[in-house]
């Protein structure tokens, strides 16, 4: 490992192979080549890393060909503090300014644009260290945590104060410190997994919704089925069957249900009594008046004709 302290006046070669040794895997696209000049300093208490730099413009991309070399695995933190960059990784980019921060993982291909000079921090641990508070890792990563968060405070504060304690000859003391911010760095995990499965949450109910409410508008056609359902609503079968499981239930199951409760309030209806049984059963998308009659046994425990019946016994010519 290299040794801590400054790293003054980098050239672009220089300070991308050191940032690749002691940081992410990458390769680096200065603004300017042949006027890149960048400064590093890095500390390590255990497994806890923190690394200041200062550098000008520039893109540095992770391919899987650098991750396969680095073998390296680390959650990263990333807090620009008086710049502005932006991450893409996961398919999702997000946009910081001074103060704000988001994680990424060195194990999947990045993307980091850094728009103009500036200094950064990052912390870095082992991703199994706080792979113990977050459901999914790969969900933190590239979100953006606003610079009010009183968590992200209290890791920033920590950071500042690493160099000091770094500096301490107590071991022991420098181990419980590093222990103290890979807490707080799950804390700040936990509370962003929390929110993404949330907002998983919402998306997925939406999406349902909207399902169902096609289906509803669907169900007399009576070739209705997960295939059709799912090219009209833009996603794939697995994700269908992935919806519905969620809520406890089959597609077809959703839709036999509606089919006999269309059916059942169509035999209530009193705008309806010109109908016929089967025709009604038609019109909720049976096919077959068979197998109507046995579904509508079998979910209301009488047959459908004499369910009707039941709801009219004051009317003789009521269709069967």
């Amino acid at each position: 490992m290299l040794p801590s302290g400054a790293r003054t006046l980098l050239d672009h070669p220089e300070w991308e192979a050191r940032m690749w040794q002691s940081c992410s895997p990458m390769t680096v696209a200065p603004g300017d080549r042949a006027g890149f000049r960048a400064s590093l300093n890095l500390w390590d208490l255990g497994t806890l890393g923190l690394r200041l730099f200062k550098a000008p413009r520039y893109v540095a991309v992770q391919t899987p060909h650098e991750i396969y070399r680095a073998h390296r695995q680390r959650l990263v933190l990333t807090i620009p503090l008086d710049t502005r960059c932006s991450f893409s990784q996961f398919g999702r980019t997000v946009q910081l300014e001074a103060g704000q921060a988001a994680f990424h993982l060195t194990t999947s291909p990045l993307e980091y644009v850094q728009v103009e000079e500036g200094a950064v921090v990052i912390l870095q641990v082992p991703s199994s260290r706080i792979g113990l508070y977050a459901s999914c890792l790969e969900d933190i990563c590239a979100v953006r945590i606003e610079a009010s968060d009183r968590i992200l405070a209290t890791v920033l504060g920590s950071a500042r104060a690493i160099p000091d304690i770094h500096a301490i000859p107590s071991a022991r003391a420098k181990d419980a410190f590093a222990e103290g911010v890979v807490a707080s760095l799950g804390a700040l995990a936990a509370l962003l997994s929390e929110a993404q499965e949330n907002q998983s949450s919402v998306i997925k109910r939406r999406r349902l919704n909207a399902v169902k409410s096609f289906i509803d508008a669907q169900l007399a056609d009576s070739g209705l089925n997960p295939d059709r359902i799912a090219s009209a609503n833009g996603i794939s079968v697995r994700y269908l069957h992935h919806l519905f499981q969620g809520d406890g239930q089959s597609v077809t199951e959703w839709i036999r249900e509606r089919r006999l409760d269309q059916s059942r309030k169509g035999l209530e209806s009193a705008d309806l009594r010109a109908l016929t049984v089967n025709e009604i059963g038609l019109r909720s998308g049976f096919n077959n008046d068979a197998h109507f009659r046995r579904a509508f046994k079998s979910r209301y425990g009488v047959a459908p004709r004499d369910y009707r019946r039941q709801q009219w016994p004051e009317i003789e010519d009521v269709r069967a």
